[in-house]
């Protein structure tokens, strides 16, 4: 278990460590900033160094990145050494901390702060635990399609040192050609870990983990900061809400959870777990902060190559919460304070984003897909009943009759003390638009208001709804701070000594009542989703007899012999775990190099076939790698086969007894097979 901890330690300090350390570095020391901007910095960071090398040809990987954040690091160092110089003393510097802010001071404020943080350690502590408890192991490889892809593509960064975002992901992994576009920041990431324990499954899973129960928490507990502040709250309650919704974040189902358990959707969980502490970010920032802006748009840019669809997350809330500081003087002041700044950090994100949009357009065919949307309309009242019964849906809840009712029940509650209060206008304007997003997409799925957000999440109604799970812990922080305040601040016979340590206890009991209750039941559900991907999977990709065959193959392929496989199986292992010269990496079956296609629609007819023999030859195809319990997945309608789903390749039926092919190794319902093709073709 000790070396599980490490192996987690290493995955988060990869994530976050070069962000954390550059905003040291440049002098800053809030920890709503450093809450919510060190992993985005950290993807920026990464994005800057994958530009770098793929410019001047250097290796991308570990020891690159260790040199260049050295380098970035006194570079920065040295300009604010020059710039504090430069500085003339009497230059306001704008505070930390509005002096305005209501705080609890003295004992009482460093208890709440002590409890904030005791908080949301045990909330991380429970997300590892549900996770671990899901995986069985960091190393356990999930079963989900899209994950082929990260593996292939975190194993071509390792072992090519190729990582920015015009070099990847190449279909031919033999050649390096056929470049197709796909957001490298994820598994450019997991990459930088491989690098460490060379073991792409296990740098996959300890980037996600990272992502979903560190960085999740750290980023709703910078929004939430950041809300109260506009909130006018400082010292104490801040960290004692923070540290509510930390705990809050990991019970949420979305985005995590049912990014891994519905198709493996890695890359846009991990960038969506950033977004509340992008927005937090820019909330705060200030007059004449334009280097914090630029540090802004680094990670801004940073988190578009993880995912595209994160920029436009963090565009459409961070506009919707800004409305809300409208609703006060001060708030009014803020957002002009902060418009030239944020300006500044949108050029420097939308510069620093170019080569990912120039490669998603030149490399991606220069087509975007319009999606008709996953789910039918419903009523419009079952689409207002959604907001708080918080379906599981997907392939876990087909039905939609599990939910996590007492998390929306929280979100409404946070609501009405958002109201009530009047703390936290920010947070109503961005939840009631994403709110009306969702409830707009479910009446209407194909038209309207929330399918045109929509579009920019493929129309997938979990990706969507996913915003309005983001902002339940922050919701259930202000709830839970309004107690509190109610508790210390309305007349009532508690000396006044004495109230703050009943509002903590208060607090303690309900949250503790919730956790060991509802939580504990939500937790439960989501080790048993994941379990379904990972430690006890429901369909099986990825399995010994794969770790078998991939181990033979190594010790018996000769180099330059290709390996003719079916991507859809457990077949590219033997490029992930050994390099091995595979053919296919598409799990469902499409390719853009047609000649694969004709191997997998025909291959059991090259006795006869002089075009799939001319293949197999100019490919160097000495291999047949065959898996007949592969699983089945969905093609996207237009497929060669002319089916919807996608299973056993045609080509590799059939394979008893076809000349010059001899089965040199089996296992379960894996075999390998030596293809030794006649001297002369088949004439015809």
């Amino acid at each position: 278990m000790l070396s599980e901890a490490v192996r987690l330690a290493a995955g988060i300090l990869v994530v976050l460590l070069p962000g954390f350390s550059i905003l040291l570095v440049t002098g800053v020391r809030e920890r709503l900033w450093l809450a919510g901007l060190s992993a985005p910095l950290t993807t920026g960071f990464v994005l800057l160094v994958s530009l770098f090398t793929g410019v001047t040809g250097l290796r991308f990987g570990l020891l690159t990145a260790t040199v260049a954040l050295v380098v970035v690091l006194v570079v920065l160092g040295g300009v604010r050494w020059l710039v504090r110089r430069r500085r003339a003393a009497t230059e306001p510097v704008e505070p930390a901390d509005d002096p305005r802010l209501r705080t609890l001071t003295g004992r009482a404020g460093t208890v709440a702060q002590v409890l904030g943080a005791l908080i949301a350690v045990g909330g991380v502590g429970l997300g590892v635990r549900m996770w671990h408890k899901g995986l069985g192991s960091w190393q356990t490889p999930t079963q989900e399609h899209d994950t082929v892809t990260h593996a292939v593509l975190t194993a071509f960064t390792h072992f090519t040192g190729k990582a920015a975002p015009w070099q990847v992901l190449p279909i031919d992994v033999i050649h390096d050609t056929n470049v197709q576009f796909y957001p490298p920041g994820f598994t450019d990431l997991a990459a930088l870990v491989t690098d460490i324990f060379g073991d792409t499954m296990l740098s996959l899973n300890l980037v996600t983990v990272a992502f979903t129960v560190v960085v999740l928490p750290l980023s709703v507990a910078a929004l939430t900061a950041a809300v109260l502040r506009h909130g006018r709250l400082g010292r104490g309650w801040v960290e004692l809400a923070a540290g509510v919704a930390a705990l809050v974040s990991v019970q949420l189902y979305r985005p995590g959870i049912s990014f891994a358990h519905d198709g493996g959707v890695l890359p846009n969980a991990a960038a969506m777990t950033m977004m509340p502490g992008l927005v937090a970010v820019m909330l705060v920032i200030g007059r004449r902060n334009w280097g914090r802006a630029v540090l802004v748009g680094v990670a801004a840019a940073g988190a578009f190559n993880l995912h595209p669809s994160a920029l436009t997350s963090v565009a459409l809330t961070t506009v919707a919460a800004m409305i809300g500081l409208l609703f006060t003087k001060a708030g009014r002041l803020a957002f002009v304070r902060a418009l030239l700044p944020l300006v500044l950090a949108g050029v420097v994100a939308v510069v620093l984003i170019v080569p990912d949009v120039l490669a998603l357009l030149r490399l991606g065919n220069g087509s975007v897909v319009d999606a008709p949307a996953n789910i039918r309309g419903t009523q419009l009242g079952a689409s207002f009943e959604l907001v708080a019964r918080l379906p599981y849906g997907g392939y876990f809840d087909p039905s939609g009759t599990m939910g996590q009712l007492v998390l929306g029940l929280l979100g409404l509650a946070g609501v009405v003390a958002v109201v009530l209060s009047r703390r936290a206008w920010t947070l109503l304007t961005a939840w009631l638009f994403w709110a009306a997003v969702m409830v707009s997409f479910h009446y209407s799925p194909n038209s309207g208001f929330g399918a045109m957000i929509g579009r920019y999440y493929y129309r997938v109604a979990n990706r969507l709804d996913t915003h309005v799970y983001l902002l339940i812990p922050v919701l259930a922080g202000v709830l839970f701070v309004a107690i509190g305040l109610f508790v210390v601040s309305v007349r009532n016979p508690i000396p006044a000594r004495f109230r703050p340590a009943v509002a903590y206890g208060l607090i303690v009991v309900l949250l503790g009542g919730l956790t060991v209750t509802a939580f504990r039941g939500y937790m439960n559900t989501g080790a048993l989703s994941l379990s379904q991907r990972y430690a006890a999977p429901q369909f099986v990709r990825y399995d010994a007899s794969d770790d078998a065959a991939a181990k033979w193959l190594h010790e018996h392929a000769a180099p330059g012999e290709t390996i003719l496989n079916n991507a859809n199986d457990g077949s590219t292992l033997l490029y992930v775990d050994y390099d091995l010269p595979i053919l296919n990496i598409v799990p469902d079956g499409h390719s853009p190099i047609q000649d694969n296609i004709t191997l997998l629609a025909m291959f059991n007819y090259y006795p006869q076939d002089a075009e799939v023999q001319s293949i197999l030859r100019a490919k160097n195809v000495r291999w047949v790698y065959v898996d007949t319990s592969a699983p089945t997945v969905g093609t996207d309608g237009h497929h060669w086969t002319g089916k919807l789903t996608y299973s056993l390749a045609p080509g590799l039926s059939r394979l008893a007894g076809l000349p010059g092919l001899t089965k040199e190794f089996s296992s379960g319902t894996v075999s390998v097979y030596r293809l030794d093709l006649p001297q002369t073709p088949p004439r015809g």
